[in-house]
């Protein structure tokens, strides 16, 4: 056994990592791919925005509901008097709000006779200083809640959830 030696392959030195061009073409697919990903991530955080609001709003859901149960009516509120009626509803508030949030500025009980609602106001990003009302609708000594939103200044149809459109 004869230990030859073999001589090493000249030529051309394989490249060791990716061209310049390799680079562009990667980069614009991110960008595509970064531009149709932007918009629908805005649009489930505005969403999740409205979920918070709606969220929040349940106690004064069921502390009206339980209200009307008890007296067979809904409490009456004026600007005056919305301290009053929380306590009323059992609802602890040390301001003029039933709840806050992090994106949600206010949210409170109003009995106008022909619609009465809860309105829920939000702050911040596309919904800033937008509302959602939930009207009440009395039904045989019970209430059903309808989520809904005003044309001049309610949240846009396309954040609210499929129970709100």
């Amino acid at each position: 056994m004869s230990d030859a030696v073999v001589p090493a392959r000249r030529g051309p030195h394989p490249s060791h990592g990716f061209t310049l061009i390799e680079l562009m073409i990667v980069l614009a697919v991110v960008g595509m791919l970064a531009a149709l990903a932007i918009p629908g991530y805005r649009n489930y955080v505005t969403r999740a925005r409205v979920s918070e609001g709606l969220g929040l709003a349940q106690p004064v859901k069921y502390a009206v509901a339980e209200y009307y149960s008890v007296h067979g009516r809904l409490p009456d509120i004026s600007p005056s008097n919305w301290m009053g009626v929380l306590g009323a509803l059992g609802i602890d508030a040390s301001s003029h709000s039933a709840a806050k949030g992090e994106y949600t500025r206010r949210i409170w009980f109003y009995n106008n006779a022909d619609a009465p609602a809860i309105k829920i106001r939000y702050r911040g990003g596309a919904i800033d200083d937008q509302l959602v009302f939930l009207q009440a609708r009395l039904d045989a000594g019970s209430i059903r809640w309808s989520c809904s939103a005003p044309s001049s200044d309610g949240v846009p149809e396309r954040y609210l959830p499929a129970s709100c459109r």
